[in-house]
């Protein structure tokens, strides 16, 4: 008998990323489409792109995507960068398209269940995981359970406020205007004066090479970064904080993070918070699928 095969998508705001996966998270297969966040055809029309083609040879179907997602009831209450979105039940959507079993997880909640499952995060009690994309994934392990909250909501990382004397909500005022990969590459484009962001790539390919004015955006992005991890643990006081996502692949970034994180806890008194260690997600882009796959495992809906 063969082994299984599932339909795995991680839904960004950038791209679409699939992959036809075996019950032991072994990639078979995988695929990618450009995100369309304009409205919900697109977002099903993108969807359909990965999944019409093997979805005669799948035994289910797992969504890792960004918001507020109640993975019990199989509804999106919001979508992240698909502003759109608002309490869409995206699983009902799903199986009934393709007569298949859905599950859907949180990206960052995903990220996490990967990392404890088989992880980064496998031999510790307490850990976090945290994701640069377009905006910041995050997952909290507490008790070698990913932690959800009340409304389906713990670790939404992105929404944390950096000026704390601004009136009201102000998306300008979101942690991740600066601490997520979108944030570090404004960063750079708004210190070096350019008109136009670079990509991720070209920035780190200035910033191995020693480009002065990268490896300054690059320090002060970490700075930030690390000290929202020291606010962070201040809270959740976990053993171990593991990265991810496409940049967490430079190792220069992991150094300076941990550079900066140093200095934090180099204080004048002793702390009551302990220094977390810092590591690299095992999985990195793949966590959020590998999650996503875990979650439908798990759900009692295969057969």
């Amino acid at each position: 008998m063969g082994k299984m095969k599932f339909c795995v998508l991680d839904i960004g705001g950038t791209f679409i990323k699939g992959a036809i996966m075996d019950e032991n998270s072994n990639i078979i297969e995988r695929m990618k489409v450009k995100s369309d966040c304009s409205s919900l055809e697109a977002l099903l029309s993108g969807l359909d792109e990965i999944i019409a083609p093997v979805a005669e040879s799948a035994e289910g179907i797992a969504v890792s995507m960004p918001g507020k997602i109640d993975c019990e009831k199989g509804i999106a209450r919001t979508g992240g960068a698909f502003t759109f979105i608002k309490d869409l039940p995206i699983v009902s959507i799903l199986e009934e398209k393709y007569h298949l079993p859905v599950a859907v997880e949180n990206d960052g909640k995903a990220a996490a269940s990967a990392e404890n499952w088989i992880g980064a995060l496998k031999d510790v009690k307490n850990g976090l995981v945290f994701i640069f994309g377009t905006g910041i994934g995050g997952g909290i392990i507490m008790n070698n359970q990913v932690i959800k909250g009340s409304h389906f909501a713990a670790g939404e990382l992105s929404l944390c406020l950096m000026n704390k004397d601004v009136e009201g909500f102000q998306y300008s005022n979101m942690i991740s205007m600066v601490s997520s990969t979108n944030g570090l590459l404004g960063i750079y484009q708004t210190m070096s004066g350019m008109e136009e962001k670079v990509d991720g790539v070209e920035f780190f390919r200035r910033a191995n090479e020693g480009k002065e004015t990268a490896l300054e955006a690059l320090r002060r992005f970490g700075r930030i970064t690390a000290n929202y991890i020291f606010d962070l643990q201040v809270v959740l006081d976990v053993d171990r904080v593991a990265i991810g996502g496409g940049i967490s692949e430079q190792p220069l970034l992991l150094q300076i993070l941990n550079e900066e994180l140093d200095k934090a806890y180099d204080t004048p008194f002793p702390l009551p918070c302990v220094r977390p260690q810092l590591v690299k997600c095992r999985f990195g882009n793949d966590a959020n699928l590998i999650g996503a796959l875990k979650g439908l495992l798990d759900s009692g809906k295969l057969r």
